[in-house]
This record gives C-alpha cells, structure tokens and sequence, in this order.
C-alpha cells in the first residue's frame, strides 16, 4: 500500500518478515490509501522510532491492534500514548473469525492502565460501598 503525503524515510513494518516490533510510540497519522484494494479509503498509521537501528517504522491499522489501542486508551481516560512510550507488539497467528481469517496480536504497553480490580469488574460502584442499596433492592447483605 502507499498514502499520500507519507514521509519518505519511513518503512512499513511486515508482520511477515520483521515480527515482532518493539517501538517507541510517536503518533498516530490518519492517511489516504492510494493504491491496491483499499485506494481511496482513510486508515490509520501507526508510526514508532525503533532505538536498535534509530529508524522509524509504521504500522497500518488493522481491526484487532485498532480495538487494543483504543481498548487501553479507554482505560486509562487519556486521548494519547506518551510520546516515547515503548509499545510492543507480538503478532500470535491468524484466527479465524465471523469475517474470515485475521492476524492476532499481543500488546504491551510501558505504561499501561492497571487491570481492572475484582470489584470493578463485577460492577460495584461507590454507591454501594458506601451502604446504598442497588437498583435490583440487593442491599448486599448475605440473607441467612
């Protein structure tokens, strides 16, 4: 694929060929697809400086790395990575899904949001803690 306006000294990172990518983030760029079966459709760019080579790569969206960005933004209630924030993203197979087959990926992020708690995931809010009952009447109590 190639975009309009991308910076020339830039390389895209394969999946195929270069694995796993361990990057230091530095922007997310919403592009124009020129060619192949995507020409004319927006899509986002990922771009990351690698520190083993000083070069600086993309990485084209995809369905699957798309939702993880987004997912961990979502967590930690920011609109942006740290610029600098080492990212890694470990490509783990294809999968087959409702829509055919897609590559998965395992991503860490250097500063990622903590997990949720227990109580979080089960829906506990403030309310509760603090002896209000819930809206189905549970007041929490055990009933025996």
């Amino acid at each position: 694929m190639t975009v309009t306006d991308a910076p020339t000294d830039r390389r895209d990172w394969s999946w195929d060929t270069d694995g796993t990518l361990e990057g230091l983030y530095v922007e997310t760029r919403n592009v124009t697809v020129r060619n192949g079966p995507s020409a004319g459709r927006a899509k986002l760019l990922f771009d990351f400086h690698l520190a083993a080579d000083d070069s600086s790569v993309s990485v084209w969206e995809t369905t699957v790395l798309r939702s993880k960005f987004r997912e961990e933004l979502k967590r930690r209630g920011k609109p942006e990575f740290e610029a600098g924030e080492r990212i890694v993203i470990t490509p783990t197979g294809t999968k087959e899904g409702v829509n055919g087959v897609y590559r998965d990926f395992d991503v860490a992020f250097e500063f990622a949001a903590p997990k949720p708690t227990t109580a979080e995931l089960l829906g506990m809010s403030d309310e509760r803690e603090s002896g209000e009952e819930s809206a189905d009447g549970d007041d929490g109590t055990i009933p025996f």
